[in-house]
């Protein structure tokens, strides 16, 4: 009888406890009044950038080097890249890498176009970041997830489709032609945010455009695309030059 009686006891405290602990003020309660309920631009650009960074050149360490025997690795071993043994771990780390860089560097687009975090120049980079990530993997691999890729978490879609190089490379085009004129209106950015250019969108702009020279010059050699290339080319280089500075120097 006397257990039976705490029990009970114990079950109206807990009932006790849970309907004191709900609030119809619950949202409002956990609410953090003093920082931002996202990520800034500001706060995803460094890390982004250096991580993407960090993929290439581990990549090119362990990949590039070892196959031109530019280093050499001392185990003579089973799966070394100067045998020409390639494992699946090669592509899987530079594909998986970049493509959770990419996430990131759409999220600063997405933050850097709400009224929190709006900044034309923000959004700038993030294009010209984007196109070259893109490009590194659509050189890399060829056809990739591009139109539909880094859309689980906000789209749902969890088997992107994979784009042609060609849609790719001239959507890549579209999105620098953007990206220049996002920076031309040359709005601040934090200098600590970006470790690759220290703020600078004059650099920015330069860096946007000459990848958009490289990727030009990557098809030039293509029959469809000689004449858009040819008359691109020419009005970065000559005929509009202002509009489209590019890196002469540093």
């Amino acid at each position: 009888m006397k257990m039976l009686f705490n029990k009970n006891i114990i079950s109206a405290a807990v009932l006790v406890l849970l309907f004191t602990s709900c609030s119809k003020d619950f949202e409002e309660i956990n609410t953090d009044p003093n920082n931002a309920p996202t990520a800034l631009p500001q706060q995803l650009l460094a890390p982004a950038l250096v991580n993407t960074m960090t993929y290439n050149m581990l990549r090119n360490r362990n990949f590039n080097n070892e196959l031109m025997q530019v280093t050499v690795d001392q185990s003579d071993a089973e799966g070394r890249v100067f045998r020409y043994d390639y494992r699946p771990n090669l592509s899987d780390y530079l594909y998986n890498g970049l493509y959770s860089e990419l996430t990131n560097f759409k999220d600063i687009y997405k933050s850097a176009n709400e009224p929190l975090g709006y900044n034309a120049s923000y959004r700038g980079i993030s294009l010209i970041c984007q196109s070259w990530i893109y490009s590194i993997l659509t050189d890399t691999y060829g056809d990739v997830p591009y139109s539909q890729s880094n859309l689980a978490r906000d789209s749902g879609i969890f088997e992107p489709k994979f784009d042609r190089q060609q849609d790719i490379y001239l959507d890549m085009f579209q999105k620098l032609e953007q990206a220049n004129s996002l920076l031309d209106s040359n709005r601040s950015i934090a200098a600590s945010s970006d470790p690759v250019f220290n703020g600078s969108i004059s650099r920015w702009r330069k860096f946007g455009n000459s990848l958009y020279l490289r990727l030009l010059l990557r098809i030039s050699g293509k029959p469809e695309a000689t004449a858009l290339v040819s008359a691109k080319i020419k009005s970065i280089v000559e005929t509009d030059s202002l509009r489209y500075p590019i890196m002469k120097n540093v």
